[in-house]
């Protein structure tokens, strides 16, 4: 349970750096996961690091997509939740990291219309 709580966390941390990098210190989207991405590779264990970086997939949103907190943080916590149900399937094949953050963020913008 320790486990799944904090690589929720962990998804939240990564939308919200990479969203936040992104729209209001106008570094563009790719800088922004780049150096969420880095930091994480730095110094978290590797699972914790592939949780954030896929949440800085969907935290590379534009404003007009996620353009609300609550909306990066529903963003993130789908991340999260997925990410952890997404575990043992699709290991070493491209694209999931991706896949998930982009259902994440089709879901948060099914929720907020």
């Amino acid at each position: 349970m320790k486990r799944y709580i904090f690589v929720m966390a962990c998804s939240l941390a990564g939308v919200l750096a990479t969203w936040y990098m992104n729209i209001h210190l106008d570094l563009g989207p790719v800088v922004a996961s780049g150096l969420v991405g880095v930091v994480a590779a730095l110094i978290f264990n590797t699972e914790q690091a592939v949780a954030i970086y896929t949440a800085s997939f969907a935290g590379m949103s534009s404003a007009a997509v996620l353009g609300s907190l609550p909306m990066v943080l529903l963003a993130g916590a789908l991340v999260g939740v997925i990410f952890m149900l997404a575990l043992p399937v699709y290991q070493g094949f491209g694209g999931k990291l991706g896949t998930i953050a982009s259902c994440a963020v089709l879901l948060t913008m099914l929720v907020f219309g």
